[in-house]
């Protein structure tokens, strides 16, 4: 069998390890992701770790931002990967700043961000860069193919430790004084109460247990939210209210 071979890394023969695999009726295409690692050891353990699940298609795995640029721009929109997996820590230009340089690319592709860090203005920083998530590096790889479906899904997956870290940034913030709920948007107080949900990452059915209504109603107040905030997704909607300081 043949071997794939990456800069910085040799990818084991893994059926999963193309970027076009043919469409069946009754099989759904796998996500096309990526990955940009630094550290050898880590790169290659998540590489076999992706390759076991068939819901993903590794497209590629380097090590640089220049190295994933490049991947990029030589590879049509059609199959370039939907989501890269992001290390926050890269030498030369950070995680942070290459989620930027890649959503410049093609705002199509999202960026998940994993790291060993929780700290708060990291956390803002990357998702102010247009990251859709944020999961810590000693996530299972289950949680992992979970965040991407999220992803696909719409949703803004982040590790709990990282959600609880994020409410508390925006809340202990200072709130800009030409912002205000009230003037910027015109979130009603249960809008902004499901908006906080929205942020912990919760689903719809635990926002409804929470709240106590419906799915229906919280479908509802979501599509309201998305309409005021004029977004489209759950990761713009969070990033706006991070952005924003929407959350008191």
């Amino acid at each position: 069998m043949t071997e794939y071979r990456l800069p910085g890394i040799v990818i084991p023969p893994c059926a999963n390890y193309h970027a076009a695999i043919p469409q069946t009726p009754h099989v759904p295409m796998p996500v096309r992701v990526a990955l940009v690692e630094d550290n050898p050891a880590l790169r290659r353990r998540l590489v076999e770790r992706l390759c076991f699940f068939d819901e993903l298609s590794l497209v590629f795995a380097t090590e640089t931002v220049e190295a994933c640029l490049k991947q990029l721009q030589a590879l049509s929109p059609e199959a370039r990967p939907k989501i890269i997996l992001m290390d926050i820590e890269l030498p030369g230009i950070s995680g942070i700043d290459t989620t930027a340089l890649v959503k410049e690319t093609d705002p199509g592709i999202d960026v998940l961000m994993l790291t060993v860090f929780e700290q708060e203005d990291k956390i803002f920083a990357s998702i102010q860069a247009g990251a859709s998530g944020y999961l810590l590096k000693d996530a299972s790889t289950e949680a992992i193919i979970r965040a991407v479906q999220e992803l696909v899904e719409g949703g803004a997956p982040m590790s709990p430790a990282v959600a609880r870290k994020m409410l508390h940034f925006v809340r202990s913030a200072p709130a800009p004084e030409a912002l205000g709920p009230s003037q910027t948007f015109s979130l009603s107080a249960r809008e902004l109460e499901l908006l906080e949900h929205l942020v912990r990452d919760e689903t719809e059915a635990g926002i409804a247990d929470a709240l106590f209504i419906s799915p229906h109603t919280v479908r509802t107040h979501i599509k309201n939210i998305y309409k005021k905030l004029h977004v489209h997704s759950r990761a713009s909607a969070v990033r706006m209210a991070l952005e924003h300081r929407l959350l008191s």
